[in-house]
């Protein structure tokens, strides 16, 4: 792993432990600065985008850092708390967007990172690719509902469950993806 791969990697690990440490943390120090640390985060994730993620990783970015710098100019709990939400409608508006496009994402990483393309792919990832805007589009109401919760609830749901909820999903998709290639005898 080369130097922008490893920096890539702990920015996604600092915000995927991003709703634990706002749990551990909010009661030690403001909303704000919270606000302020995501916002830093965003702000150096910008410099790290590739050139072939700018289409869709830009406008998330962007929007995020909006979000991430009201938290902190209202100090609002209720802000800080939405950003799990705002990643997966985010993250839902990608997949399903990508449809609407006529090349679905996960289409387009295939193709991106030289992957064989049979004829039988496009549409299997054009599924796969509503499954996972589908899914994104229930994490965020899940998210959601979490906020009107207690912090620990919303720090174990959006910090623990969400991703074993995506780790089931992937694992899900890989053991279907094995049996769809041996019934297209792939």
């Amino acid at each position: 792993m080369n130097a922008s791969g490893l920096v890539r990697a702990v920015f996604v690990v600092l915000l995927s432990l991003y709703p634990l440490i706002v749990y551990f943390g909010i009661r030690h120090l403001p909303v704000s600065f919270f606000a302020l640390v995501l916002l830093a985060l965003l702000m150096l994730r910008f410099g790290l985008i590739r050139p072939a993620e700018r289409r869709f990783m830009l406008p998330l970015l962007l929007g995020l850092a909006v979000f991430a710098a009201a938290a902190a100019l209202t100090g609002s709990q209720a802000l800080l708390l939405a950003y799990p939400v705002l990643v997966n409608l985010g993250l839902c508006a990608l997949f399903a967007l990508s449809l609407r496009d006529g090349e679905p994402l996960l289409l387009r990483v295939a193709r991106a990172r030289g992957m064989e393309i049979t004829e039988h792919a496009p549409p299997y990832l054009r599924r796969l690719t509503t499954i996972w805007a589908v899914f994104f589009a229930l994490n965020a109401v899940v998210a959601f509902v979490t906020i009107h919760l207690s912090i620990g609830v919303w720090a174990v749901y959006n910090g623990l469950v969400s991703y074993i909820l995506v780790g089931l999903l992937v694992v899900g998709e890989v053991l279907y993806r094995r049996h769809y290639k041996r019934r297209m005898g792939v």
